[in-house]
């Protein structure tokens, strides 16, 4: 007979850290892209800028950058690629990988919320930098970190892994 309730306690205080941790980290994305946009929509009120083709150039890594995000985590989330970590490095090191992937993912939004601010200097309208903010905001939350799925994962493998 497996314990599961044994094995999944046995990781808790890491785990709650990390989550906490990879909460966090997400948050913080989360700010520095309002404060981002906020800044980039105020500069646009004083930087008078000739209408470009250029802006086309920030959407297109825009995209790219959104659905590198979004394909990054589900790779790295899928199940097949959970059980290789977990064989390979046990459940401390599945863990330390959702944590990873989270920052990764949530990082590569980030860089978003960067063009965000830096398409202002290029563009003539005045909402560019708050469309890649949405953008940004919308893949930030996308990787925020499922408490319920990590937990799961975490304690299925602690029940099917050999000790």
């Amino acid at each position: 007979m497996i314990d599961i309730e044994g094995q999944s306690a046995k990781y808790d205080s890491q785990f709650a850290a990390a989550h906490k941790t990879a909460r966090l980290v997400v948050l913080a994305f989360v700010t520095s892209i309002i404060v981002y946009v906020a800044a980039g929509f105020i500069i646009a009120h004083t930087v008078t800028v000739t209408e470009s083709n250029v802006p086309y150039g920030f959407y297109a890594a825009t995209v790219f950058l959104a659905l590198g995000s979004i394909v990054f985590r589900r790779t790295q989330m899928h199940r097949f690629r959970l059980e290789s970590v977990a064989i390979r490095r046990g459940i401390e090191g599945l863990i330390k990988h959702f944590v990873t992937v989270t920052i990764i993912s949530a990082a590569m939004a980030e860089a978003i919320g960067v063009l965000a601010l830096a398409i202002v200097f290029f563009s003539g309208n005045d909402f560019d930098p708050v469309r890649l903010g949405v953008v940004a905001l919308a893949i930030t939350l996308y990787n925020y970190p499922r408490r319920a799925d990590w937990q799961q994962a975490v304690d299925y493998f602690s029940a099917t892994l050999p000790k």
